[in-house]
């Protein structure tokens, strides 16, 4: 039988709660947690061009995976897949005005989130999380 007291079980069981209550909120939206990080990653990277590959690599996932997700957003309106002028082969992926105003509502999901770690901790102790979280990721690399 395994003990509860290991941290990798608190990190799994935590992201389950998270993503269980992301989604909820994203419901609204008809999105999934995972298509709203693909939409935050678009939103916010400093790359110039995204394309599929870019996706692939930030978010550590496999090309079927991200062509359902990138698929689905398509459907739904929130991105367009063009032609890149510099690569014929390739699409570039750009965010929709469906995506743009809807943004804040939906980094408002991400607010309410953080919230729920702030009243839990407090901020001192939700700030020190953060460093030791960071300084795990680090050294896992």
């Amino acid at each position: 039988m395994r003990d509860n007291d290991e941290i990798g079980f608190y990190f799994g069981l935590i992201k389950k709660k998270m993503d269980k209550h992301m989604n909820e909120g994203l419901k609204k939206y008809d999105l999934t947690k995972s298509q709203r990080d693909v939409l935050g990653y678009l939103h916010f990277t400093d790359k110039e061009v995204v394309i599929q590959k870019d996706i692939e690599e930030h978010f550590h996932i496999s090309n079927p995976t991200v062509t359902g997700i990138l698929n689905r957003l398509e459907q739904k309106g929130f991105i367009e897949r063009k032609l890149n002028p510099k690569d014929k082969r390739v699409r570039t992926i750009v965010l929709t005005q469906k995506e743009q105003d809807l943004h804040e509502d939906i980094e408002n999901q991400i607010r309410i989130m953080e919230s729920k770690f702030s009243d839990a901790l407090g901020e001192e102790k939700r700030k020190q999380l953060l460093e030791i979280l960071k300084e795990l990721a680090q050294n896992l690399e």
